[in-house]
């Protein structure tokens, strides 16, 4: 990190050291599952104005240190995880970004342990995406701040994983 305010790196849930292209091989082999824990999940809510559901939801997997987090709905598992692949273009560094807008909760959690507010997004999502067990996954859910969208020129993500096997869908949530 530099100590130019100018230069400086953030570095949230991502290494510093982070690969500089997708679908290289990570250092933790756990990433993708804690990926899926949290932020694709079959049991997290679906209605946003049910805060006493989501307070329940948050309590049961216990992230109340995380005052924004970002949760895809399951049923969208498949285009979730191609973003890492043939539905995502190559972003910067181990990220890709979808090529089409995904719906996603953003929940936000105050200092009192209580869900504040949840909304419903629709943006281009950000996905870290790295290489695990010869399989090109989802390792991180990065903010979309900018509303950025998919540079066309730009390769998709699976160029990265040229060298690699195709991997049923199926087999990819069970690493």
């Amino acid at each position: 990190m530099s100590s130019d305010p100018k230069n400086a790196v953030t570095c949230y849930h991502l290494d510093c050291g982070a690969p500089s292209q997708p679908c290289t091989t990570v250092k933790d082999q756990n990433a993708y599952d804690t990926f899926l824990h949290r932020h694709l999940r079959k049991d997290n809510p679906t209605d946003p104005r049910k805060l006493r559901e989501w307070q329940k939801f948050i309590n049961k997997i216990n992230t109340w240190d995380r005052p924004i987090q970002s949760f895809l709905p399951f049923r969208e598992a498949k285009r979730v995880i191609a973003v890492c692949s043939s539905g995502g273009k190559m972003y910067g560094g181990n990220l890709c970004i979808s090529k089409k807008p995904l719906t996603f909760f953003t929940v936000e959690i105050n200092n009192r342990k209580q869900v504040k507010r949840v909304k419903v997004q629709e943006q281009h999502v950000i996905l870290g995406c790295d290489k695990i067990k010869n399989k090109c996954l989802p390792i991180h859910f990065e903010a979309n701040l900018n509303d950025a969208i998919p540079d066309n020129n730009k390769p998709d993500c699976s160029k990265a994983m040229a060298n690699t096997s195709f991997i049923p869908f199926e087999e990819l949530l069970y690493v």
